[in-house]
């Protein structure tokens, strides 16, 4: 415990005393981290979906999205985080800033307008955020966030494991939702 809060202090201070990120540096280290989590969710995704299908992905997801994500977190020294307007776990639920980005985005979408491959903001709160869009851009990705029918065994799995599951219905390249890196 007290190797923990040594740690803990050492790293408060070595943000502290570390110089601040430009902005071309925050965008390369927003773009690393988040394609990071994004490749390291899609693989384990892909080998879950392989070995036992839509079911054994969406286990997956519930059991280790999350830790995965806060590991990625922690290997960056960055506070990451995948979020949606359309939810399947409570935890990723876009707050109003991230939901004004996200609204912004539906409407480029709407428009046919291509969605650009960053944003970076600066919040109220002084912290600078690096926003990538998570586009539906695999068939697989629709497996479990399509049309899924809820008398199905997938359906059924979905509704047992997220109650209030608002993560189907998309189509191909719609905005699933977006990964946020805050410095």
């Amino acid at each position: 415990m007290k190797h923990r809060a040594a740690y803990s202090l050492f790293f408060i201070a070595s943000l502290l005393i570390a110089e601040p990120l430009t902005q071309e540096q925050m965008i390369q280290k927003g773009t690393e981290v988040s394609t990071t989590l994004v490749q390291k969710l899609g693989s384990e995704l892909k080998t879950q979906m392989q070995a036992g299908g839509p079911i054994a992905a969406l286990h997956f997801c519930s059991q280790n999205a999350l830790s995965l994500t806060d590991q990625v977190a922690k290997e960056s020294g960055t506070s990451i985080k995948r979020v949606s307007i359309q939810n399947r776990n409570p935890v990723n639920a876009a707050t109003s800033e991230e939901k004004a980005v996200l609204n912004q985005w539906q409407k480029m979408l709407k428009n046919s307008k291509t969605l650009p491959p960053y944003e970076l903001t600066k919040l109220s709160n002084g912290h600078t955020v690096y926003y990538k869009p998570i586009i539906i851009n695999a068939e697989t990705c629709l497996k479990c966030h399509g049309d899924i029918a809820g008398d199905s065994s997938l359906g059924k799995a979905i509704k047992e494991t997220y109650p209030e599951d608002r993560a189907t219905g998309y189509k191909m390249g719609d905005l699933r939702g977006m990964v946020v890196v805050t410095f």
